[in-house]
């Protein structure tokens, strides 16, 4: 298995720098600046120059396509095969057509934004759990990875001549680090950089060339990486995200309010069971009269006379109805024969059952213990959990209830409507998304990111991409609190915007690159960026990796995301979600995505102010 691991990182690497070796042996130059589409592949690429939308969303769904096919077992994913087809469309476009793609790189930052808040909205319950049990060893990390990649691309100095601005345009694309691409371009613009005539004219064109470059050959072959690192090392990352799934939740406990699975139900000990009236006690009494009969059954459904009805008390029974008593199995065992022979095929058995939550706010409701609202309003229903502020807490007769807390209850629609009259309105599943929250929700997470600090001559800011993480994962936390804070918010949705948001980013990316890549290749530049680039963007996380296995003894599932992370690199953790097939990764992420970020920016400046 570590072969094929590595069989397959090389070949998703090999892929891209295959096409850069190849021109760059043929020695073609630029072409000219007009495009000049010849062919059935020419028109067909020019074509989609003008029609962009048909071009991404192709490029979108053919890499998806892709990324499922594996070759023993092993698989790029989705992420990794779309950037390297997007890459592959845009520099043979160029190199062959002269045909340069340029999406709008407005569009790229929205969907990479929809993208990092999904991703928080899942992961804040789990994240304060993970940062509890390794935040020493993620904050580490992230200084970790990327100091050694600074270390490696500075001593390169010392090997090889390095034209200005390529320091700092490898480190920040070796490490997809943008905010440290716009730190070095905004320290070139200030003239303080230690370069003149010649060499500062040819700065920020190596900087942006080198940038681009080894930013696209990283993010394949990290994302690939990220997918096969724990096999490399003899790690099931299946098996360990769900066994911190486990650790985090606990091994019995329910899903918290307002995550993904809460209204999964699961294992109920009620049951529905229909019986025939044939004992002659019961002729002309009511139905009243059967539930004192039974205190803890509820009569759901009552067939009388050809009719099916949702029982009034008064009604009066008739030998040879049917009724549907809904309770636990013993009691039903055992009070079931009184009225008479159980019945199979009755059309009352059509009932279903609904899992609400219901935030206590009524004053006669608490302070009261669930054993005496058991007595008042627990009939026919079952209390899947009781949560307070975002713990869950033992459910038991004498446990009293406060203000705020959440009940997770099931019962059918007729039993939750009657118990919403005394505690409120339930917080039910939902197929719509609050859209007002989602979008107060981004706009938050922008303004976050935007606000700068000056630092050593230096404007930091955090950037967009923690500012929605830390935004969205607040509010995921908020929501387990109460989850009708921020309006429904279902999985599917988040789902989509996880998916989508982070492959359309990856698409424009490799579209947009492919004349970049090009550019890099005529002017030179291909060789000392590609050598030292990968060394820089390689190295460090395998062995931040080999500290955090064999030192730390960290979870496999955490560790690819804090690497991921520590890398700057949102495609590598999302490759490592689909690598661990858990929500698991996300949590060492933001941390050490943070941190390296803001490490990289001051040093990415720094470089570029040394030339």
């Amino acid at each position: 298995m570590r072969s094929q691991a590595r069989h397959a990182a090389i070949l998703a690497g090999a892929a891209v720098v295959g096409l850069a070796v190849i021109a760059f042996a043929q020695g073609q130059p630029p072409p000219a600046m007009q495009p000049h589409p010849h062919g059935v592949f020419g028109a067909i690429l020019d074509y989609l120059r003008r029609q962009p939308f048909i071009l991404l969303f192709l490029v979108v769904a053919v890499g998806y396509a892709l990324g499922e096919v594996k070759v023993k077992g092993v698989g790029m994913g989705s992420t990794a095969a779309t950037l390297l087809l997007a890459l592959i469309v845009s520099f043979w476009a160029f190199q062959s057509f002269n045909i340069e793609y340029t999406l709008p790189e407005f569009t790229s930052t929205v969907f990479f934004n929809l993208f990092i808040f999904a991703i928080g909205m899942k992961v804040g319950p789990q994240f304060l759990g993970g940062i509890h049990r390794e935040g020493k060893h993620l904050i580490i990390l992230a200084l970790l990875v990327p100091l050694l990649s600074s270390a490696l691309v500075y001593a390169s100095r010392f090997f090889t001549h390095l034209a200005p601005g390529l320091l700092a345009g490898i480190l920040s694309g070796a490490n997809t680090a943008t905010p440290g691409f716009g730190a070095a371009q905004a320290a070139l613009a200030s003239g303080s950089a230690a370069l003149s005539g010649e060499a500062a004219r040819q700065a920020p064109g190596n900087l942006t060339t080198s940038y681009a470059f080894l930013y696209c050959i990283s993010m394949v072959v990290f994302t690939v990486l990220m997918s096969v690192m724990p096999k490399m090392f003899g790690k099931d990352a299946v098996a360990d995200g769900k066994a911190m799934e486990k650790e985090l939740a606990g091994e019995d406990s329910a899903p918290l309010p307002g995550t993904a699975d809460s209204f999964i139900r699961g294992y109920m000990p009620l049951d529905l069971r229909v019986f025939r009236v044939e004992n002659p006690a019961l002729e002309g009494r009511t139905v009243a009269d059967l539930d004192h009969a039974h205190p803890r059954v509820a009569i759901e459904r009552i067939y009388h006379k050809g009719r099916v009805y949702n029982p009034p008390p008064d009604l009066v029974l008739s030998r040879g109805d049917e009724v549907a008593m809904l309770g636990p199995v013993s009691l039903l065992l055992a009070g079931g024969p009184r009225i008479g022979p159980e019945v199979d095929d009755s059309k009352l058995r059509n009932v279903k059952f609904d899992t609400v939550e219901f935030i206590v706010h009524n004053k006669d409701v608490i302070g009261k213990t669930l054993g005496e609202l058991a007595l008042r309003m627990g009939q026919g229903i079952y209390l899947n959990a009781l949560f307070r502020a975002g713990d869950q807490l033992p459910v038991s007769q004498d446990q009293a209830v406060n203000k705020g807390d959440v009940l997770r209850i099931t019962g059918s629609p007729k039993r939750v409507a009657e118990l919403g009259k005394v505690l409120g309105p339930p917080v039910k599943p939902s197929l719509s998304t609050d859209i007002i929250t989602l979008g107060l929700g981004l706009a938050a997470g922008a303004l976050l990111g935007a606000i700068t600090v000056p630092m050593f001559g230096i404007q930091f800011s955090l950037g967009s991409a923690v500012g929605l993480l830390v935004v969205s994962i607040g509010l995921s936390i908020l929501r387990t609190h109460n989850p009708a804070l921020g309006g429904p918010f279902p999985e599917s949705a988040r789902q989509l915007l996880e998916d989508v948001g982070l492959n359309v980013f990856i698409a424009i990316l490799g579209l947009n690159s492919g004349a970049g890549v090009a550019h890099a290749i005529a002017g030179g530049l291909l060789a000392p960026t590609l050598i030292i680039g990968s060394i820089a963007a390689f190295v460090p996380p395998i062995v931040g990796w080999m500290v955090g296995q064999y030192i730390f003894k960290m979870n496999s599932a955490v560790l690819m995301g804090a690497i991921a992370g520590a890398r700057c690199n949102s495609a590598g953790m999302r490759a490592a979600q689909e690598a661990s097939k858990s929500i698991v990764p996300a949590i060492g992420y933001p941390v050490t995505f943070a941190i390296s970020n803001l490490l990289l920016t001051l040093i990415c400046y720094m470089f570029a102010l040394m030339g």
